[in-house]
């Protein structure tokens, strides 16, 4: 049958109303975020860049940039890092390897929302099965928080998120690693190198491509995050586990200052922009040259 163009174009159509409907909020979201909309009823007053210096003077505004940072550093290289052993030793582990990565890839079908709820009730520092186990083996508990201290309570959620989407990062590394042509393995082995060198001077440099998806997707997820910090401590203590998603949605919801919020929405696409485009513009050159 001869392909037509303009056929072609016909079956696209609905996909690029969908895409531009979607663009098109966008664009919308950048109008709101100029003009001094509070309340219900939309005003379209335009106010320049007034939303955005009062949500610089916020002092919770820095704390949340802070609170996705630490996202950002603590979340994606031990998930990547994670990931890519477990790979390596699932590749090699024989029988066993279908079992396994199925039981690692289980809590990707969970959603926030239960993973929040499951590790909330874990880390209760009363009851919850963390600190319980620790009693156990004679452990004193009654300064172990957890969740409910300043000062662990973002690492706490960030464990929690670790162990939901190791599953990822490990399916990732493990399809790329069986593209590797066996002979290149084998070559390096013959050679006596060790399962370390294999592992990060053979295999590693080989899955660039595994590399990019998993740190730009882990690296999207960590920008956006709000259920995990919605149900496990609505921000709390405090304002101390905030993220930019969820002033976004009490700046909104709560104190229905809608330009505020669609100024803090343009933050968040600003920050995905600048950590996610420089990133896999250098993976995607680098994988290229190789």
């Amino acid at each position: 049958m001869r392909y037509y163009r303009t056929q072609g174009l016909a079956f696209l159509i609905p996909i690029l109303v969908i895409v531009g409907i979607f663009y098109g909020m966008i664009v919308w979201n950048f109008v709101v975020a100029f003009t001094g909309w509070q309340g219900l009823q939309a005003t379209w007053k335009f106010v320049g860049f007034y939303n955005f210096s009062r949500l610089f003077s916020l002092q919770r505004f820095w704390v949340n940039i802070g609170n996705n940072l630490r996202w950002l550093l603590f979340f994606i290289a031990p998930t990547v890092f994670g990931g890519f052993v477990l790979a390596y030793l699932l590749n090699n582990l024989g029988r066993g390897e279908k079992i396994l990565w199925q039981v690692f890839l289980f809590p990707m079908s969970l959603s926030f929302i239960i993973t929040g709820v499951l590790w909330a009730w874990m880390y209760d520092p009363s009851s919850g099965l963390i600190n319980s186990i620790l009693r156990l083996l004679g452990v004193n508990t009654s300064r172990l928080g957890w969740i409910a201290l300043p000062q662990t309570a973002v690492y706490c959620m960030i464990v929690a998120a670790f162990w939901q989407y190791l599953g990822f990062a490990l399916v990732i590394y493990l399809g790329a690693i069986k593209g590797i042509p066996y002979e290149m393995v084998e070559a390096a082995k013959v050679d006596g190198a060790s399962h370390f060198t294999v592992a990060f001077r053979v295999i590693f440099p080989n899955v660039g491509h595994a590399t990019l998806i998993c740190t730009t997707m882990l690296a999207i997820t960590t920008v956006k995050v709000f259920d995990l910090v919605w149900v496990m401590t609505r921000g709390g203590p405090g304002v101390s586990t905030e993220v930019l998603p969820y002033l976004m949605y009490r700046l909104t919801f709560d104190s229905r200052d809608i330009g505020m919020g669609a100024a803090t929405s343009i933050v968040i696409l600003g920050f995905s922009a600048i950590m996610v485009i420089p990133y896999s513009l250098w993976a995607l050159k680098k994988w290229v040259r190789v």
